[in-house]
């Protein structure tokens, strides 16, 4: 059986990348090391931006609903109606 891959791995190592040369370029900013320019953090950003993407358009490892079961929608629905219900008083 093939293990199962997970979509936000390449996201997640990609960013923190991405905050770790925004915290450098920020902490040395007087030194040759802070003059890495924007263009380079912004094309690292829209990478991010694109793996993000990747992994909600394409997650490659989504689990089929259970028989009655709402999704999260109908939690979130769920969780709406009694927040109203408490507010009003009900019990």
């Amino acid at each position: 059986m093939q293990r199962q891959r997970d979509p936000w791995e390449p996201f997640r190592l990609w960013l923190a990348l991405t905050i770790g040369v925004y915290a450098t370029r920020a902490f040395f900013a007087a030194t040759w090391v802070g003059a890495i320019p924007g263009w380079v953090l912004l094309a690292m950003v829209l990478i991010a931006l694109a793996l993000a993407s990747k992994a909600l358009l394409f997650p490659g490892r989504v689990v089929a609903l259970r028989e009655g079961d709402g999704g999260w929608w109908a939690d979130l629905r769920d969780d709406w109606r009694l927040w109203w219900r408490r507010r009003k008083g009900d019990p």
